[in-house]
């Protein structure tokens, strides 16, 4: 074994390493590997590992009337990473490139890389990106470094020469090939880890902003909200300054260039400009993108991310850093998940402060109705699931929103029940959250009756009341069943739960005016007072055995004196 071939090789393995580093870094290059099937990131993914493979045979050492040489590398890395198109893709290229270089080996080395690329990319389309370990990687490598020695030593004339030539470079171009391709996953399995760290971390100080600005935004926005919001943000995040404006003015600005960026006065630089108008994310890394007119600011880059309510820019939140190219990954993420969070609260109270309620009171307040207990167990749950499962937490931070945007919602008397059943979806997907494996769902939907328009909150409270009185008292397998189907002329929504169940006593003045709490109480008196009988709401329960909830009202029937 040659150790001075070793070393050799090993110099185009570490250019290899650098640009594995450069690629984990891009995050269109994470783009292509999360889709490579696209037609511009097979082209993009295609052109990159070419480019390396054949490199890597350029730089090959001539021996024996053949090359010892790293093109399988790139090769191999080009279907980990991409699949077995791009895989098949680079393979034929490189290998096509390796035949048109010559040797006797030419032609058996061209075939191998095309059959590497392949297998490298089946590889990943069986185990999947994410599952693909170091050793896997390297188990690929070895596989493809063998088949090629078999195939040269078994097709490539003379035999003397084949087998002179692989005695020669057979051991060290397989460490190369195994250990390049092992230092190529490690790196790209670091960065992600690092990128899936930056973002737990983003996202969980992103839930503490908005937690704590909650109390502030929820009056809408204004220059006191606004002035304690930025001070929150400003104190969590550490950046050196933290602004948030409306369409024209300056509402609040902390830290850095204070003495211009006056509170109340016009909008000064042009980059929240440009932000307002095209309600796109900026990312700012020099004084001229920041644009802002005052040449001695302390302000060189930053990140301006838009403010909507309803779809519409309505202000911008601005995190600057004192120095050029200072701000970085974690500030773009913070100020996405910052500006998403405010838009929400920011809409919820705009719509709140726009809303003409109607004249029943106990509508208005089941509308309003947001148990304060709810909303922060469940932010408390997300902020949990922050840095175990980024992705969760965000799955659940969307249901959240959900319900909280349907709650304040302008959607009349009326909604259809697709609309309805959405909210409750939301709504069970963060209780699953609470129970575990405790809780299962079955949801039996007759999808022709989608479209059918019932009164606003119908089903929420019944599904609500099942999980949080029925099932949540139970210790272990707690079961709800949602039916919608349509009966002759009627629709009947039935809300089942194996839960606790309710108490005779209890139950007998369940839908009095004095009972306990609003929720099915309302959906009973709504009922009555748009449909009359027999239509309405019943309950069916049982002690230690639970409750069905049974809805009856007539198919998309609505009285004009509720309807919006």
């Amino acid at each position: 074994m040659s150790f001075g071939l070793i070393l050799n090789l090993s110099g185009d393995m570490a250019l290899l390493a650098l640009v594995a580093y450069l690629i984990g870094r891009s995050k269109h290059i994470a783009n292509c590997v999360s889709q490579p099937k696209s037609l511009q990131n097979w082209f993009t993914m295609t052109l990159i590992f070419s480019t390396l493979s054949i490199l890597g045979t350029y730089n090959g050492i001539p021996i024996e009337g053949a090359f010892a040489n790293t093109r399988l590398i790139g090769t191999l890395m080009s279907g980990i990473m991409g699949g077995p198109l791009v895989g098949l893709s680079v393979g034929s290229i490189s290998g096509l490139h390796r035949y048109f270089v010559g040797g006797f080996t030419a032609e058996t080395c061209a075939v191998a890389t095309v059959l590497g690329g392949l297998f490298a990319g089946i590889a990943r389309e069986k185990i999947g990106l994410n599952n693909m370990t170091w050793k896997t990687a390297g188990a690929i490598a070895l596989v493809a470094e063998i088949v090629q020695k078999a195939m040269v030593l078994t097709f490539s004339k003379p035999f003397e020469a084949a087998l002179a030539l692989e005695t020669i470079i057979a051991v060290p171009t397989t460490i190369v090939s195994v250990l390049g391709t092992v230092a190529f996953m490690f790196i790209i399995k670091d960065i992600q880890a690092q990128q899936e760290a930056h973002g737990a971390k983003a996202a969980e100080l992103s839930l503490r902003i908005a937690s704590q600005t909650l109390p502030y935004l929820r009056h809408g926005l204004t220059i006191e909200s606004a002035s304690k919001t930025a001070q929150i943000i400003y104190d969590l995040t550490k950046v050196d300054a933290a602004s948030i404006t409306d369409k024209e003015k300056i509402l609040a600005f902390v830290g850095k260039g204070s003495d211009h960026h006056r509170v109340g006065e016009p909008i000064l630089t042009q980059s929240t400009k440009r932000t307002l108008e095209d309600g796109v994310l900026s990312v700012l890394r020099t004084h001229e993108e920041r644009g802002c007119p005052v040449p001695d600011c302390p302000l060189s880059s930053g990140v301006v991310a838009p403010l909507t309510a309803n779809g519409i820019v309505v202000g911008t939140i601005k995190l600057s850093r004192s120095g050029e190219g200072g701000v970085n990954e974690m500030d773009i993420q913070i100020a996405r998940g910052i500006a998403e969070l405010l838009s929400v609260q920011i809409e919820l109270a705009e719509i709140d402060a726009q809303r003409k309620m109607r004249e029943k009171a106990e509508l208005k307040a089941l509308r309003a109705q947001i148990n304060p207990h709810f909303l922060f167990n469940t932010l408390s749950i997300i902020m949990s699931f922050c840095r175990t499962n980024p992705e969760a937490a965000r799955n659940l931070l969307g249901n959240l929103a959900t319900i909280l945007q349907y709650s304040f919602a302008k959607h009349g008397d009326f909604v259809t029940i697709a609309e309805e059943l959405d909210k409750v979806k939301s709504y069970l997907e963060i209780a699953k959250s609470r129970f575990g494996a405790k809780l299962t769902v079955t949801l039996d939907i007759d999808p022709d009756i989608l479209t059918s328009r019932i009164p606003v909150l119908t089903m929420q409270p019944l599904v609500e009341n099942a999980v949080q009185h029925g099932l949540f008292p139970k210790l272990a397998e707690c079961h709800l069943t949602i039916k919608a189907l349509q009966e002759n002329d009627n629709i009947l929504i039935v809300v089942t739960d194996n839960g606790v169940g309710i108490a005779p006593d209890k139950l007998g003045h369940i839908f009095s005016a004095d009972a306990e709490g609003i929720g099915v109480q309302n959906v009973y008196s709504r009922l009555r007072g748009i449909y009359g009988d027999p239509y309405g709401l019943t309950l069916d329960s049982r002690l230690n055995r639970g409750t069905t909830a049974t809805i009856r009202i007539p198919c998309s029937k609505e009285v004009e004196a509720h309807a919006s």
